[in-house]
């Protein structure tokens, strides 16, 4: 019997539910988010991106077999809501889907009992890895890579060592201000924030400039004010 096909859906594989998936499941590029417009009097049309790096959300269709009449309902019911999933082919990443459309288990055969059906996931376009990728620099000049696919907006950890805070990569520069040596910020690019350490107070009414992020391969993190940054990159793949 060859390698079962699996999925891990919030944490939670299916081999551990003696489900497995009855075909393989493809590995889909997102398609560009674009709108089309007719210009009056030539031919075609106009094709505009929506954005850089903006991706569609699409459908993901899992053909499932599950043993016994008894689990057919305790899985159903478990595959429903939102959440990340994992399937085999890229089994070091995950992407945040919800369970769309009804769940039909039928009867596989009348010599074994195996019931199949179709779960459908409605994944968002970008996946992320399964443990962020951390990395800790001390000098402005420090290179970070982003291995991901697309650019990455980092969450940065920052303990300062003055009152102002300079931090730039990607070609973003953050200034924040009234700050105290010692103090430790979090800059997150993702929320567009600063926060304190235990992020309970916003202090981006102390921030301008814009959000630092990292492009796709190779950065020079350059800045000034702080001694060291913890850097949780968030690269994301298509």
């Amino acid at each position: 019997m060859g390698k079962r096909l699996y999925f891990i859906w919030k944490g939670d594989d299916c081999r551990a539910h003696g489900v497995q998936l009855a075909t393989p499941i493809p590995i889909i590029r997102p398609e560009e988010r674009v709108t089309h417009v007719e210009i009056p009097g030539r031919s075609g049309d106009l094709t505009q991106l929506q954005g850089e790096d903006i991706y569609n959300p699409y459908i993901q269709t899992a053909t499932i077999e599950v043993p016994g009449a008894y689990n057919v309902r305790k899985i159903a019911n478990w595959l429903k809501g939102s959440g990340f999933v994992t399937f085999h082919g890229e089994p070091d990443r995950k992407q945040p889907a919800r369970v769309i459309g009804a769940i039909t288990l039928n009867k596989h055969s009348k010599n074994s009992d195996w019931w199949v059906g179709e779960c459908q996931f409605y994944c968002q376009p970008l996946k992320q890895l399964l443990t962020e990728n951390v990395q800790t620099i001390t000098a402005s000049g420090s290179h970070v890579l982003n291995s991901g696919d697309v650019k990455a907006k980092p969450l940065w950890t920052v303990t300062a060592s003055g009152t102002t805070v300079v931090l730039a990569s990607g070609g973003k520069t953050i200034t924040v201000t009234g700050l105290a040596a010692n103090d430790v910020i979090q800059i997150d690019s993702e929320i567009m924030e600063v926060l304190n350490s235990d992020r309970s107070e916003t202090l981006t009414a102390n921030s301008s400039g814009g959000f630092p992020i990292l492009a796709e391969g190779d950065n020079t993190v350059t800045g000034s004010g702080w001694s060291t940054i913890t850097v949780t990159k968030r690269e994301r793949f298509l």
